[in-house]
């Protein structure tokens, strides 16, 4: 209405404005014109104002009418509400009632799903932990069900999953005592996935082509040790592989892998002799030179004693053993005295001792001052542990542990050298004394007679 009031007032301000100009203007509206013009515009004003008016109370209609439709809606929702929540609380009572009745039931049943949950979770342990593992594939994803089962309130282990788990824990005790050959994924040292064929030693090791396998419990593979203890115990393993026999001697580690783990970090025999060093290698020299000529030496003595055993067995001297050469100055000198003859046959004793005693005196010097390289290295060696310690401290005890046991293995070297040449030098130096004596014994003899045979002269 406002809206139209202004309109009429703005066409009576034209009008009025109108004749002022009328003189300038001939092609100005008269006023008859000028109303028609004002008519028509209200009369399209009216129409369209009642249109408007005419929509809005048929959408004003259609929303009181969703509006009663949306309340209904609400009403006949809550009733419902309420109903579901009636019937909820008798389902829970029912429910409470219901489980009251199961666990009255159920009685000493619920502490036997509480041992039988406990039983196979220290079954699943076994079973991840088992080499067995590698060829019964699957056996955790039963037991993890299982023991979700033993653990529910709504749902309880059947017969037929009690009889799986008695069946799961024989088969692992009868194959536990098997030797077994079948093909396995292997991870090779360098990380590498393969499939060989595998031999299972009951539950403690597997071997594949003469290596030890382990079982790593995250990767669910086998795996091949990095080091191996050594062909002591790899050859058996090899040979159990290979074997045609029932019977066949094999090494195993009841600790399923560790022991093989520690032995092979463990420093073979080469390594040891290169910890030694240079006095290492020093006392194995000593060790092989004393350990060589006691060998020469008492071949020597024993093709010695075995020419003068046959020498004693004749009077007809030779000059391819000690006895013989002192008979040779016997019999050179038969015709002097018993006092020059005794000279002569001392001469020829003195001249066969050195022969005799030859290179004994080094193997005794060896098997002294061994021990004495070993206790040098040793010294050496704890020198340089107190310098790492003084360097990076006490707080690694394997760094000294390490140093120490390098020190100790020229001592170990020392030992290991002269203990042989001891009993070496002991050996060859009484063989030699055996010869020396025969030697003198002969001598002495020869001389008994030789005075007989003067004194026998004398008297007549």
């Amino acid at each position: 209405m406002k809206l139209r009031n202004l309109f009429t007032i703005t066409a009576m301000a034209v009008t009025f404005a109108l004749p002022a100009h009328a003189n300038e203007s001939k092609s100005s509206l008269d006023m008859d014109a000028l109303l028609n013009l004002v008519k028509e515009g209200q009369a399209r004003d009216n129409a369209e104002f009642n249109a408007r008016m005419k929509r809005f109370n048929i959408a004003k209609y259609d929303q009181e009418n969703l509006l009663n439709l949306e309340k209904q809606a609400r009403t006949r929702l809550e009733k419902e509400s309420a109903t579901k929540e009636a019937q909820f609380a008798e389902n829970e009572e029912k429910i409470n009632v219901a489980q009251e009745r199961l666990n009255n039931r159920l009685g000493s049943l619920k502490e036997m799903f509480g041992v039988l949950q406990q039983v196979a979770g220290d079954t699943q342990g076994v079973f991840e932990g088992s080499v067995i593992s590698s060829q019964v594939e699957g056996r955790e994803a039963f037991l993890t069900n299982l023991i979700k089962l033993a653990g529910s309130s709504s749902e309880l282990p059947s017969i037929q999953n009690l009889e799986q788990l008695w069946f799961e824990m024989q088969r692992e005790m009868t194959l536990s005592g098997d030797v077994a050959q079948y093909p396995a994924s292997v991870v090779l040292p360098n990380g590498e996935t393969v499939t060989k064929n595998v031999t299972r030693i009951g539950g403690f090791n597997v071997v594949a082509q003469g290596d030890y396998l382990v079982w790593d419990l995250e990767a669910k593979k086998l795996v091949e040790l990095d080091v191996q203890p050594g062909s002591r115990y790899n050859g058996p393993a090899a040979d159990l592989e290979n074997a045609t026999t029932e019977m066949t001697g094999f090494w195993i580690d009841p600790s399923r892998g560790q022991l093989l783990k520690i032995m092979g970090q463990t420093a073979g025999l080469t390594e040891r002799i290169q910890q030694g060093g240079v006095v290492g290698y020093i006392i194995l020299a000593l060790a092989i030179i004393g350990v060589l000529l006691s060998l020469i030496r008492m071949t020597w003595l024993t093709a010695e004693s075995k020419r003068i055993k046959k020498q004693m067995e004749t009077d007809q001297a030779s000059d391819d053993n000690a006895l013989g050469r002192v008979m040779t100055a016997y019999h050179a000198n038969s015709g002097a005295d018993t006092e020059t003859l005794e000279l002569h046959l001392g001469e020829a004793i003195s001249n066969e001792i050195p022969r005799l005693s030859k290179g004994i005196n080094w193997i005794k010097i060896i098997s002294v001052v061994a021990p004495l390289l070993g206790l040098l290295g040793t010294v050496t060696g704890m020198i340089d542990v107190f310098e790492t310690m003084s360097l990076f401290g006490t707080g690694d005890p394997k760094l000294m542990a390490g140093g120490i046991s390098q020190a100790l293995v020229t001592t170990v070297l020392g030992l290991v050298a002269a203990i042989p040449c001891v009993f070496l030098h002991t050996m060859t130096n009484n063989k030699s004394r055996e010869l020396i004596q025969i030697l003198q014994e002969r001598a002495t003899g020869i001389l008994a007679r030789k005075a007989e045979e003067e004194y026998q002269a004398k008297a007549a």
